[in-house]
């Protein structure tokens, strides 16, 4: 056994070790590493001569660890690539090819690569790959890039200089560019062409990485850059570079801290549902002691009642009495009358009695039946609610569970990324509701303080426009209709954001065509808001509830075999309450179809 297990530590030691003389590189005899002579910011000569850039520190670290004595061989990016594929260089950095990976070896990924279009400002914007039909774009050679645009009719021209292509694009050559992000923004700032704006291209961003016709130096340096991105170095060299052009860089400790996340939601959200449970059976008890006291109460008016009918008919017997007495003594009728006129205010008093004993035992029905609603209420909550938390969570949970299971390799990449998207997806919208419960305990308990400050009412309608068309889907746009002179008023800013933008997100959630127009003005002396939209209305069963939703049984904040508006609208109708305004909600009759949502509150104006 003994002689077994050094049998295997020697060679796991000679499996693992790689350096220098096992893979044949010396003083004498470097690696030799082709760079391109012009492509900053990652590899470039300076004016000095010197090779430069992040991957030339990148390289000059990766060689030091592995102990292998190497010099760069700068040249024209042509040259550099054949040298590459030819094997006349012994190592170098390029853009991963399924087309070349027959003829070369490739290490794993070190950053990805986004790619951008860039135009004159002025033309148009959100270029979509349908709307480059016919649009003359200039690019460097990429066979998959050239592919796709030719697929759609671009008129393309392969540039073998980009700096002088985006001269030409600003001098008015061309119609775009297409470039990575991190080009565009680099010559655009160096070379101030201020006439050009970037976009993002929806193309698949590329794998950066290292390339040799040695399979064994490319294994090796896949196992020193697993301990690189194990020790941080990677960000450290190309961090920097990725927050100036915005390459990606994805190291594991990411993925283990949306572990880490995933578990920490879940504890807070087990401790809120805790908590929660805690102020329901608190709740309970306080209608159950309320039930008694009504009981107690209507115990308390049949007694009464009792007491009446008594004082009643001990009236009718004092009344007989009076009357026999009058017959008998005709000599005491003062007497008598005395008598007869107590026990008509006797009766009076019993009758008095009756009816409030009646009110009480009204009143303790009511008591009752509210005591009755409020426990329904409760549990109507209670069950919505934890349905709509159990949604996300559910997907969260398993998709989270699905990654930790699955070997690395077992997954293709956009698959992960898809399952990483779907999580944080999930993860937003569970802190999106729970924000929107917080938002509506803290107005209806009173802990909500009002702000009012001197606000310009048009800029600030016109920043939440501004916010809102970046997200509309294709095809849809936002009007904003304000008052002629200007509006300038004494409002709290939060609260108005608050109540505006849920209306917006709204109109824009269920607008997928025509468009969302935004409404304000002074009327009846406070400030009238209304957002018009084009969209699919309001769905029958909701129109009767629309601001209560949850006080009815299965309206889920999350479910997506409903048209549910979530708690966001009972936080708008709470705030507007607490305000003394009116909100409403009507059918969009002027267009045909869609909604309208609007909100009214005192104001004072300042013009």
């Amino acid at each position: 056994m003994e002689l077994r297990l050094i049998n295997i530590l020697l060679i796991l030691t000679f499996a693992l070790k790689v350096n220098a003389n096992n893979l044949g590189y010396s003083d004498s005899k470097p690696l030799v590493i082709g760079i391109d002579q012009d492509y900053p910011p990652l590899e470039y000569v300076d004016e000095k001569g010197k090779p430069s850039g992040a991957d030339v520190e990148f390289s000059k670290i990766l060689m030091k660890r592995m102990n292998i004595p190497f010099k760069f061989a700068p040249n024209t990016w042509g040259a550099v690539a054949n040298d590459i594929l030819g094997g006349k260089v012994d190592l170098g950095m390029m853009v991963y090819s399924p087309y070349r990976k027959d003829v070369t070896n490739y290490s794993r990924a070190v950053i990805r690569l986004y790619y951008q279009l860039v135009t004159r400002k002025g033309t148009k914007r959100n270029y979509g790959l349908r709307d480059m039909h016919n649009v003359e774009v200039a690019l460097m050679a990429s066979r998959p890039v050239r592919d796709t645009l030719q697929k759609i009719g671009a008129r393309l021209v392969i540039v073998d200089d980009l700096t002088k292509a985006m001269k030409e694009l600003s001098a008015g050559k061309y119609d775009a560019v297409v470039c990575y992000r991190y080009q565009a923004k680099y010559l655009i700032g160096k070379y101030k062409l201020q006439n050009l704006e970037q976009e993002e291209l929806t193309l698949t961003p590329r794998e950066y990485c290292y390339t040799s016709s040695n399979k064994k130096l490319i294994d090796a340096i896949d196992k020193e850059l697993d301990k690189m991105e194990e020790e941080g170095l990677m960000d450290d060299v190309y961090g920097n570079v990725a927050s100036t052009f915005n390459g990606i860089i994805i190291p594991r400790w990411v993925y283990m801290a949306i572990v880490v996340f995933v578990i920490v939601a879940l504890l807070a959200v087990i401790l809120n549902q805790m908590h929660n449970t805690r102020q329901l059976k608190k709740a309970l008890d306080t209608a159950r002691e309320n039930e008694e006291k009504a009981k107690a109460s209507e115990e308390k008016a049949h007694q009464s009642e009792e007491v009446a009918r008594a004082n009643a008919e001990k009236a009718r017997e004092n009344e007989a009495i009076a009357n026999a007495n009058a017959e008998k003594a005709r000599a005491s009728e003062a007497e008598a009358q005395r008598i007869a006129d107590v026990a008509k205010r006797n009766a009076k008093e019993a009758e008095h009695n009756a009816m409030v004993a009646s009110q009480n035992e009204a009143k303790a029905r009511e008591a009752a039946e509210a005591a009755k609603k409020s426990e329904e209420l409760k549990d109507i909550f209670l069950g919505n609610m934890s349905h709509s938390l159990r949604t996300p969570l559910n997907a969260i949970i398993g998709f989270s569970d699905l990654l930790m299971t699955m070997d690395d390799s077992a997954l293709p990449p956009e698959e992960r990324t898809n399952l990483l998207q779907l999580i944080n997806k999930n993860g937003l919208e569970l802190l999106h509701l729970i924000n929107e419960l917080l938002s509506l305990s803290e107005v209806e308990g009173d802990n909500q303080l009002f702000k009012r400050e001197v606000t310009d009412v048009d800029y600030e309608m016109g920043q939440y426009a501004s916010e809102i068309r970046m997200q509309l889907k294709e095809g849809v746009t936002l009007e904003v209709i304000e008052p002629i002179d200007g509006l300038r008023a004494l409002v709290d800013k939060k609260l108005m954001r608050i109540v505006t933008m849920h209306l917006l997100e709204n109109a824009m959630q269920h607008t997928t065509e025509g468009k969302i127009t935004l409404t304000y003005y002074l009327k009846e002396g406070g400030m009238y808001v209304e957002v018009k939209d084009t969209g699919k209305g309001l769905p029958e069963k909701l129109k009767q509830n629309i601001f209560g939703l949850l006080a009815d049984k299965n309206t889920y904040t999350h479910d997506e075999n409903q048209d549910n508006p979530g708690l966001g609208l009972s936080v708008c109708k709470a705030i507007i309450d607490r305000c003394n305004g009116k909100i409403g909600a009507r059918d969009n009759t002027e267009d045909g179809r869609g909604t309208i949502f609007w909100y009214w509150t005192p104001t004072e104006i300042l013009n």
